[in-house]
């Protein structure tokens, strides 16, 4: 693989982490009548987080493609 698409995957899976903490953080909060926006921002944030490594993955995968097409 090459190094753009291991970064790529590798981003979301860290959104993924931070993505499961801030959705307990929301549940945290809201069970405990605290306000729940720097929660819900946390998790917009790993979302898009998320979007943007998977958009960045796709494209890796398709520029190899087409590297592989020109070689061969």
């Amino acid at each position: 693989m090459n190094i753009a698409f291991n970064t790529a995957v590798t981003g979301m899976l860290q959104a993924q982490s931070s993505l499961n903490s801030a959705s307990r953080n929301v549940v945290e909060a809201a069970s405990k009548g605290e306000g729940i926006v720097d929660a819900m921002v946390a998790v917009k944030k790993a979302e898009i987080a998320h979007e943007a490594s998977a958009v960045v993955a796709k494209t890796a995968s398709e520029m190899t493609e087409t590297i592989l097409d020109i070689t061969v």
